[in-house]
């Protein structure tokens, strides 16, 4: 997510593009808060000509009355277009917001795995909270402020310059000074701002990190730890506010200074003019307004400009996100076979590696798993099983010619179409912090499930006895990542979710590493029932999930070393041979 290369143009027209499709809101609002920008114009000529009148026969209290209702009916009006404009501009950035972190999420949801391995949960909260509403700030409060400021600014000028001209140059003599400071301390205030909002995404991510595992935290008594490592993040992020505020600091005074000197040249060059005649009482009050009316906007100028950076800042962050691709979809040659999957697959001298990897991590697979058969996948960890696997629902790009399913390349096939076709069990179970039955049923539609479906897929995990111990079965709500379940009670939980969807093609990535030997037979044995017409792919490393497999191969660094039936590789005398023996051992000695 890196902001170096974004210039500050694109950042712009990337808030823009969500501005736009809220043009009349904003025109109207604008146009309201012009018009009470013009009435508070109005005033002070009002109270030119009261002052002006004062001595003169044609003073009355009757003129003394008009005025006064005349400004409080502006005061009235101005009250009610300053509620609108308000309305018709702030909507439109909240919407903006809205629209940004709905758009945001569905990038998110399209990057690929890769994408979460080396990006922080904490950076992405950071973005959805911090960067958002900034962002938010630059297209509500800062538009608000940059277009009273330009106006109200403009029309004061204007005025004053109607009253004396040269007391007019004279007042704004020292204003161009604080447009100097303000491109000077422009590029300052987005990078201290981005080291803010990084810093704030570290401390989310220890937070994250330190609740996901806080029984591990609990375990190790690492609670000072943890608490020492989260107080120096956040000294960071106070050290980086910091920086940022002495920028802001040093800015705003400055800003006020000139504006102060500004009424201070005004007082003493229009104090002498008023003295000798030649400018009116009235003419220097209502100067005095007008000045007041034009400080405002400059002053106010660089509060707006900071938040113009910091909404620039987080705008490119966004973009940095924004930008990072999602996952790569080969087009399509055509829509795929309108019929269902058959689970036939074929893999032809495979080779694979990751992005930016010096060596491959699969070499020369070849396989033939007919529609409706088994295949049962053995190795040492790292050896690529997952990698194997993972292929097959295209988590990973592959070559062309390399991956068939159903007689045709993968490449050729839309990956929603592939993965609907296969359920995938992984070892790492996740689970949401919601019902049993909603975790079962989080890949259907609504529409088709049902109770007895439901239960039928509980009881071919091996889960439904353990569910119907629970005070509200399957309504019973599980606590984060299924935090309240034991290992084994996650694993067919995520095998009944697989299951339900009644998937052409099944994957159990080592799924059964933290069941028991007997509720292993017991699921191996309901699944097989339940599978006997779909493929099926068995990870493991207990040769007791995968010996009743129609094939059952050996991958030993990327290669498939051994290939064959269950009897077949025991009599091989290979690995497959030695990890039986060793494992039939433990049995053994197990059941003593």
């Amino acid at each position: 997510m890196s902001t170096k290369n974004i210039p500050t143009g694109r950042a712009l027209r990337f808030m823009l593009s969500y501005m736009r499709r809220h043009f009349p809101s904003i025109v109207s609002g604008i146009l309201l808060l012009m018009t009470v920008d013009t009435c508070q114009l109005v005033i002070p000529r009002i109270v030119k000509k009261v002052l002006d009148t004062l001595g003169e026969q044609e003073f009355s209290s009757t003129l003394v009355v008009k005025s006064a209702l005349s400004i409080t009916a502006l005061a009235v009006a101005m009250t009610v277009l300053r509620f609108c404009y308000r309305l018709f501009l702030f909507l439109p950035s909240r919407k903006i917001e809205m629209k940004m972190r709905i758009d945001l999420f569905e990038h998110l949801i399209h990057l690929p795995a890769s994408f979460f391995n080396v990006t922080k949960t904490g950076d992405i909260m950071a973005l959805f909270i911090n960067d958002l509403n900034a962002v938010r700030m630059a297209t509500g409060m800062a538009l608000i402020a940059t277009t009273d400021a330009l106006f109200m600014g403009t029309m004061s000028l204007v005025f004053m310059l109607t009253i004396d001209v040269k007391l007019t140059l004279v007042a704004v003599a020292p204003l161009p000074v604080i447009a100097l400071f303000m491109i000077r301390f422009g590029g300052v205030i987005q990078s201290k701002f981005t080291a803010v909002q990084e810093s704030f995404g570290t401390i989310s991510s220890r937070a994250q990190e330190a609740f996901s595992g806080i029984r591990a935290v609990k375990g190790f008594v690492q609670e000072r730890a943890e608490v020492r490592a989260f107080s120096a993040h956040c000294d960071e992020y106070v050290d980086n506010n910091i920086r940022l505020v002495k920028v802001w600091g040093i800015l705003f005074p400055l800003v006020s200074f000139f504006g102060s000197l500004s009424i201070g040249l005004l007082f003493l060059y229009g104090g002498k003019q008023v003295i000798g005649g030649s400018l009116s009482l009235g003419s220097f009050v209502s100067f005095t307004f007008y000045i007041q009316l034009f400080l405002w906007p400059i002053m106010a100028f660089g509060w707006v400009y900071n938040l113009l950076q910091r909404g620039i800042a987080s705008a490119k962050r966004l973009l940095g996100l924004r930008e990072t691709a999602p996952e790569t979809v080969i087009p399509v040659r055509h829509e795929g076979p309108a019929a269902p999957v058959k689970g036939h697959i074929v893999i032809r001298n495979l080779s694979f590696r990751f992005a930016g990897a010096d060596r491959d991590v699969l070499r020369g697979i070849d396989l033939d798993i007919p529609a409706g058969g088994s295949l049962g996948i053995i190795g040492k960890p790292g050896a690529g099983k997952t990698t194997l696997v993972s292929l097959l629902f295209h988590l990973f790009p592959v070559e062309r010619g390399s991956l068939f399913i159903d007689g045709i390349d993968i490449n050729d096939l839309p990956l929603p179409y592939i993965r609907k076709s296969i359920g995938y069990v992984p070892q790492d179970s996740f689970l949401f912090s919601d019902t049993i039955e909603n975790n079962i049923a989080f890949g259907l539609d609504e529409r088709t499930l049902d109770e007895s479906s439901l239960r039928r897929a509980g009881r071919t995990a091996a889960i439904d006895r353990d569910i119907s111990l629970f005070p509200a079965g399957y309504a019973t709500v599980i606590g984060e990542r299924g935090i309240t379940l034991s290992g084994g009670q996650k694993q067919r939980l995520s095998i009944a979710r697989a299951i339900i969807l009644k998937p052409p093609i099944l994957i159990l990535d080592d799924a059964l590493s933290s069941i028991d030997a007997g509720t292993e037979r017991e699921v191996l044995a309901a699944v097989k029932e339940e599978l006997r017409e779909r493929t099926s792919l068995v990870i493991a490393h207990r040769i007791s999930t995968v010996r009743g497999c129609d094939s059952i191969i050996v991958i030993d660094h990327g290669t498939v070393s051994e290939r064959g039936t269950h009897d077949e590789l025991v009599a091989g005398g290979g690995f497959y041979a030695r990890l039986h023996a060793l494992q039939s051992l433990h049995a053994g000695r197990g059941n003593k």
